[in-house]
């Protein structure tokens, strides 16, 4: 292992300072650039209304040629009505239409393991006892 340098040191960056923060991430694309060419990355945002009022929604980022998924909800009386499998598939669509991989998401044993995997999405990961005897389970789908 080597020696580190002795003018280096580590500090909390502030919310505000969004410059550091995508200079950061752009040292990350630098290093992947080889590897993974450099991908623009995109927000994907989907909304679900029902008589006029927010019912669900879906939140992801396109990334490093995959879609990933960080937020799919239903609001409880418009569950097991296809919507949110609408939403889904609304994103699977807009990932296929930019050339990704595929679409990765996780989800909490009690939230929906088995809608993804009713839709083909194929376990990856589990991470047990995430929180209070709760797994987070991690899905992928490739095209």
């Amino acid at each position: 292992m080597s020696a580190h340098p002795a003018n280096w040191s580590i500090a909390p960056l502030p919310p505000s300072d969004t410059a550091t923060a995508e200079a950061i991430i752009d040292l990350l694309r630098a290093h992947n650039a080889p590897y993974l060419g450099r991908p623009a990355a995109a927000a994907l945002q989907l909304a679900l209304t029902s008589e006029g009022r927010l019912a669900g929604g879906l939140l992801g980022q396109f990334r490093s040629h995959w879609l990933h998924v960080d937020i799919l909800v239903v609001a409880p009386e418009l569950r097991g009505c296809g919507a949110g499998r609408a939403l889904l598939t609304q994103a699977e669509d807009a990932a296929r239409e930019r050339g990704s991989h595929g679409v990765w998401l996780d989800t909490f044993d009690f939230q929906a393991p088995h809608f993804y995997e009713h839709l083909g999405y194929t376990r990856f990961g589990t991470i047990a006892d995430f929180h209070d005897g709760h797994a987070r389970h991690f899905y992928q789908k490739r095209f």
